[in-house]
């Protein structure tokens, strides 16, 4: 016992500036040799006497020591800090970002990346972030959708110094389009939708090009009073049908929705279209820079020549690749079709990456942060496994998350020959015995393991975890107390008990009772089941939780 206290101190106390914390070394002293939990009161006094000597030593004398016990310190490997690259033409103080989402559905870790990035380039050149609500679709855009970006954007810890909406600039739009009208950069265009299209992939010019200025202004005012119709007309910019980028020829800048929005009722019924109401925005906003998914790329040439033909400044724009995770489904229609049809839960559905979703099963505001940095500021596209995004998690949660016994789909039984044990004893958590320990109830005429353990363990000695070890025969037998690394350790829970319900991340429901300690849980504390997972309490009521992670 002395000498693996002593070692542990040591290695301790020196990757510490000499100085050797109880806590932990307790728990790698435990782990080491689990027989020192019978009598704690003498652990306990030989690791605070070790400890007192070690940190009076000094960091010459305890490395000495260590050498002479021929034993080293393990490097800790090192911690690799995501650093964003700098950014061209970026001065201290004077850089402007802004992420720039739809309210059209919940946000989703693909956008909390665009996001983070924006932010964090903000805070690298004390500048400014801005939020900015492009809700140019009255059809789409939704209080809750608002307030889910609002909330997740907080949860993950992104601040930002100004909320803007494009709804409250839109006289300022139909000012810019009257100006391009006049000047005979822009023109109302009567062709449908499929003539459009038609007329862009053979590169030929529409009737209504060559129109005079006076006969689209007055189409413009119809547009604006009522007098034109959905999906009648749409504005559009002058440009050039023979130009090589499609997204040149000709875009449609304005069109009709005649709908009521959530926010302005039916004050409006011409709208921006996405190219014009972004690149707009970011002139009167100031956004100096900005990083975006690389779905947009083709539309940059024309974003600069919005910018460059109403006589603005041209924002930087860099384009980095999406990723996915393996299997999930990220498009905001689809989703919706799924939730409508009863096939997902809800936004918050554990199969989504949904920010709800993510923190309704457990994950962490910081791991999220670092798993998204991580992924980097590539151009490739990739595709990312759950056992990646998990191991960010699993690091953030596992030094926090108490252990507890559950059992799933139980399987009754009596154990023969056992001592007389009433109750059980266990550290909430083994590396950190200083939290304390749980008592867990035993009547070894009824314990209770999983099903599965029994079939696949059936004529073999098994340990119950922290209590006895038994010989799984059809009379279930007492098999000593010796603790013998090789032999397989299951699960367990006695009586009394408490029923509770996990929600797995495929959307399934596993039914089980749990040791009774947990009804001492609150709502979102994350623990682990041991030899099952970790979960984050969802319900006290019916001691409901969701399923985060191995």
């Amino acid at each position: 016992m002395k000498d693996i206290i002593l070692k542990h101190t040591l290695l301790n106390a020196i990757q510490y500036s000499g100085k050797a914390d109880i806590g932990a070394v307790v728990g790698k002293v435990l782990a080491e040799n689990p027989e020192l939990k019978k009598d704690m009161k003498k652990t306990m006094e030989a690791i605070s006497q070790t400890i007192k000597e070690v940190n009076s030593w000094g960091l010459k004398k305890q490395q000495k020591k260590l050498d002479e016990m021929g034993l080293k310190l393990e490097k800790k490997p090192k911690e690799y800090k995501h650093e964003l690259p700098e950014l061209p033409n970026a001065d201290k103080g004077k850089v402007v970002t802004a992420f720039p989402p739809e309210p059209s559905k919940y946000p989703h870790i693909g956008h909390a990346k665009a996001a983070l990035i924006n932010y964090l380039y903000a805070k690298k050149y004390d500048g400014k972030f801005i939020l900015r609500f492009e809700d140019t679709n009255p059809e789409l855009a939704k209080q809750e959708y608002y307030d889910a970006i609002l909330e997740g954007l907080k949860w993950l810890g992104i601040e930002w110094d100004k909320l803007d909406y494009i709804t409250d600039h839109m006289k300022k739009y139909y000012e810019a389009t009257e100006e391009l009208i006049k000047e005979n950069k822009a023109y109302a265009c009567f062709c449908k939708s499929e003539q459009i299209k038609e007329h862009r992939k053979n590169m030929t010019e529409c009737m209504c090009r060559d129109k005079q200025t006076q006969e689209n202004l007055g189409d413009w005012k119809k547009m604006l009073s009522g007098e034109i119709q959905e999906g009648e007309v749409s504005v559009r910019l002058k440009i050039s049908m023979q130009h090589k980028n499609a997204a040149m020829r000709d875009p449609s800048i304005m069109r009709i929705i005649d709908r009521p929005h959530v926010r302005t009722r039916n004050k409006y019924r011409v709208w921006p279209m996405y190219d014009f109401g972004t690149t707009l925005m970011d002139s009167w906003e100031g956004v100096t820079h900005r990083i975006r998914s690389k779905e947009f790329e083709a539309r940059k040439e024309l974003q600069n020549f919005i910018q460059k033909t109403l006589g603005f400044p041209v924002t930087y724009i860099d384009e980095i690749a999406r990723f996915n995770l393996e299997g999930v489904e990220s498009s905001g229609r689809k989703i919706r079709e799924l939730i409508e049809s009863k096939e997902l839960l809800g936004w918050d559905d554990p199969r989504l990456t949904t920010l709800m979703a993510l923190k309704r099963r457990g994950f962490q505001p910081e791991a999220i942060r670092d798993f998204l940095l991580a992924t980097g500021l590539t151009k490739t596209e990739s595709t990312i496994t759950w056992d990646k995004f998990e191991s960010f998690n699993r690091r953030a949660i596992e030094p926090i998350a108490n252990r507890y016994f559950a059992v799933f789909d139980p399987f009754e039984i009596k154990v023969n020959e056992s001592p007389k044990i009433t109750q059980a004893k266990e550290y909430l958590h083994p590396d950190h015995p200083e939290r304390g320990s749980r008592t867990i109830p035993v009547n070894t005429s009824k314990i209770f393991i999983s099903k599965d353990d029994y079939e696949k363990y059936k004529g073999k000695k098994v340990r119950l975890i922290g209590l006895f070890n038994i010989e799984l025969e059809k009379n279930v037998e007492y098999a000593g107390n010796e603790i013998i690394q090789e032999m397989p350790k299951i699960q367990w829970v006695s009586e009394d008990n408490i029923e509770v319900s996990v929600v797995m991340n495929d959307g399934s429901e596993k039914k089980g009772i749990a040791e009774p300690e947990v009804i001492s849980l609150k709502v979102d504390d994350i623990i682990q089941f041991q030899r099952f997972g970790f979960v984050r309490l969802d319900d006290k009521r019916g001691m409901k939780f969701y399923f985060t992670h191995k």
